[in-house]
């Protein structure tokens, strides 16, 4: 019956990404959503990469192409497959494999009372998941690449653990705030090296196939420096349009270290709880990184999902849900109003992004305080029910 269950699940999430993947109108309009889309994450900018690139141009020289050495190798070989639906076939067994190894993490979890297949489907249904993977994003991949880091680190495989996390921290940089947390899960502080390592062999490697260095400047310092202002659903681009010149360089340094301040302290407060320590730094990033998409959030959800057993000490859940409802209309229709109809300015547009991150922060500090309340009731039973005043 489980096996059952199972196969209908990811056949029919299989299915609905195929069928959608099969009106070319849908998945070339969703393709170009600047929620599902970003600068570093395009697919349209990757096959303008690998045009480029087949055709002896340096991909890296302008200011088209943000992504990874590897992934334009990697594309450059599909590409040239004649199959037409190979690449669709490809991002819908990539979900597929996220979800399992989802659904395989909650097993091992064990603290979870929702099944490995409830784990799957929260995944697999989410509408910011199927959008996502019909927009062919490539953030994708980096989920793929956390995803089978904290499988292979809960399993204690620690130097496989070490080898996905440096390719998500080589696609997308800041997953690197997950190395910490998945060292002193799988309790050897030793494999730093391995971490470091694997991700110097990466850049290695891609300076070879690249032939220079150029990469660097066009893939981290484009995440860092915020030199692509396109519109995206983060609140950098605003922010970085309107600032005067002579301050960009401060509030650069600003933001970035907000970004990642966080994962010292959240280490050190939560060490009794990695898991839930990722799933607190990958929130995180959903939030504040230069150039997040729908696809962050669709994996940060999937973790949330796993800790159920913190659903009843939730404040805000009806609130978090009617901004994420909200926003998700509006942002389409502002977007238009913006862009189309003439109707309405940036403002309009950033003021949902507004909304939609409200709604992000609000969950994270829900589950945070969540995590814990649950903490100090197991540690004093005799509170539980009461009201807890801190002085």
């Amino acid at each position: 019956m489980g096996t059952m269950k199972t196969s209908v699940i990811y056949a029919t999430a299989l299915a609905i990404r195929i069928a959608m993947f099969s009106f070319p109108s849908v998945a070339n309009t969703l393709m170009s959503r600047i929620e599902l889309s970003t600068p570093i994450t395009s697919f349209k900018r990757l096959t303008e990469g690998v045009y480029l690139y087949n055709h002896n141009v340096p991909p890296y020289d302008g200011d088209a192409f943000h992504q990874s050495p590897l992934l334009l190798y990697l594309f450059s070989f599909i590409m040239s497959i004649p199959f037409s639906n190979t690449i669709p076939i490809l991002y819908s067994i990539i979900d597929l494999v996220i979800a399992y190894a989802l659904s395989y993490i909650s097993q091992l979890k064990k603290t979870s009372n929702l099944s490995g297949n409830t784990i799957a489907a929260l995944y697999l249904f989410n509408p910011f998941t199927i959008l996502s993977c019909v927009s062919r994003s490539t953030i994708i991949l980096t989920n793929l690449s956390m995803a089978l880091s904290l499988l292979s680190a809960l399993r204690g495989r620690g130097h496989q653990a070490m080898f996905w996390i440096a390719l998500a921290s080589y696609e997308s940089l800041y997953p690197i705030m997950w190395a910490p947390v998945l060292l002193m899960l799988i309790g050897k502080p030793s494999l730093v090296a391995s971490f470091i390592g694997c991700l110097t062999a990466l850049w290695v490697v891609s300076r070879l196939y690249v032939g220079s260095w150029d990469f660097m400047r066009a893939t981290y310092g484009t995440i860092l420096f915020v030199s692509d202002l396109t519109p995206n659903i983060g609140m950098f681009w605003y922010f970085f349009i309107e600032i005067f010149d002579q301050f960009r360089s401060f509030f650069m340094i600003v933001f970035q270290f907000h970004t990642f301040i966080f994962t010292a302290p959240i280490c050190i407060r939560l060490r009794k709880q990695p898991l839930f320590a990722l799933t607190v730094l990958c929130g995180i990033m959903t939030i504040v990184k230069s150039y997040p998409s729908a696809g962050d959030a669709a994996f940060y959800l999937a973790l949330i999902s796993m800790h159920d057993n913190l659903f009843k000490y939730c404040r805000y859940g009806f609130l978090v849900a009617n901004l994420f409802l909200y926003a998700s209309v509006l942002a389409p229709i502002f977007w238009h109003l913006w862009i189309y109809a003439g109707s309405g300015n940036a403002n309009f547009f950033y003021a949902i992004t507004l909304i939609y991150n409200l709604g992000q922060v609000l969950l994270l500090i829900d589950f945070v305080y969540a995590a814990l309340r649950r903490e100090f009731d197991l540690e004093h039973p005799e509170s539980i029910g009461k009201r807890v005043v801190h002085k």
